[in-house]
């Protein structure tokens, strides 16, 4: 009698172990199915945009005249955007800086990191190359971010969700580089991909956007005029609105 209850046992144990075991695959191949699907549904009460104005303060970037730098182009090009964001189907939006102050690196990537958004567009203002470079590029986060060969199902999974915001960082950036077209036409320089600090360990999709060269007299007239720089803002709203699906 004994015997028997025992083989019982042990068939009961093997049974929790299959059932649990397959439970475990299940889970796992049910987060890898439905990982790629998670962009399509972006859920408005999720679709925080943290803009980020870059420089500001001491740090005031490239000159591009008088005593206009790239902080202030950035900070009125930011400002446009958040208005136009909130038009329409309002899409919540958060500065790094709402004016004129120097925001270190730290403090910017504790705030984007805190505040659980759905994804971060930096602002720039190119310089160099001669008065010929003009145009406007946008830069990703690298594949070097999410590196691959881990053991495990949560290293594994943790470089699944890296490859899909890397993948939609892709994605936004050509959304950019497309209707930034309207601004700068044929002057695309493409799309970018560099380790830039701001975008080191971002788990959420992000670009650094550089909307035209100080050192180019046409590009200068561009983002240092209000329309030109609410245009630039236009062309980021439709951007992100084509990218969360929000048209």
């Amino acid at each position: 009698m004994k015997r028997e209850l025992y083989e019982v046992e042990v068939v009961d144990r093997e049974t929790r172990g299959i059932k649990y075991g397959s439970i475990l695959v299940i889970l796992f191949l049910g987060i890898f199915i439905a990982l790629p699907l998670f962009g399509a549904e972006r859920p408005h009460s999720s679709n925080l945009v943290v803009i980020d104005p870059a420089h500001g303060g001491e740090d005031a970037g490239v000159k591009l005249s008088g005593s206009q730098y790239e902080k202030d182009v950035t900070l009125k090009i930011a400002l446009a955007l958040e208005k136009e964001l909130r038009v329409g189907k309002n899409i919540p939006v958060l500065l790094t800086r709402m004016a004129d102050r120097n925001v270190p690196l730290a403090e910017r990537l504790k705030l984007i990191h805190a505040a659980g958004a759905r994804m971060l567009i930096s602002i720039h203002v190119n310089a160099g190359f001669g008065r010929q470079a003009g145009g406007y590029e946008v830069y990703f986060p690298g594949f070097h971010n999410h590196p691959a060969g881990k053991n495990g199902a949560a290293e594994i999974i943790d470089d699944m969700v890296g490859n899909k915001h890397l993948n939609e960082s892709v994605a936004l950036a050509q959304d950019i580089l497309r209707n930034l077209q309207e601004v700068f036409p044929h002057e695309e320089r493409g799309l970018r991909e560099a380790p830039l600090p701001l975008l080191e360990g971002l788990a959420l999709p992000a670009a650094v956007v550089e909307v035209g060269f100080a050192t180019n007299p046409e590009d200068k007239k561009i983002i240092t005029a209000d329309q030109g720089q609410k245009a630039i803002a236009r062309a980021l709203n439709k951007s992100i609105r084509e990218f969360l699906h929000l048209n």
